[in-house]
């Protein structure tokens, strides 16, 4: 759906699980990369930290915890910004746009 909603924004040419390696070495894949932008998008669906067999940590609070990490050295080692949303935000295009263009990723034109 995010990509859709993407699309309908006039986004084009959207990097999908772009490769990034951490400060020692763990590999990420974002879900999103807007080069323009020099950002990265995530989509958060609740299901990855509230379903144990869904989840790779142990508990809700362990999964947050990590994600927390994993931006965090994203961040440090690509200088780029992460925007995240969630189901909320792809309802509507219009929602998403306004959701990205919090964090200055607008769509090119």
């Amino acid at each position: 759906m995010s990509r859709l909603q993407l699309h309908r924004l006039g986004f084009r040419d959207i990097e999908l699980q772009v490769p990034i390696k951490g400060a020692a070495g763990a590999e990420y894949f974002a879900d999103f990369g807007f080069r323009r932008s020099r950002a990265f998008g995530e989509f958060d669906g609740e299901g990855k930290y509230l379903e144990s067999d869904l989840r790779l940590a142990p508990t809700p609070v362990d999964a947050v915890l990590a994600e927390k990490r994993r931006e965090d050295d994203i961040r440090g080692v690509t200088g780029w910004r992460v925007a995240r949303w969630g189901g909320a935000h792809i309802r509507t295009a219009e929602a998403l746009g306004t959701r990205l263009a919090a964090f200055g990723i607008r769509p090119p034109g």
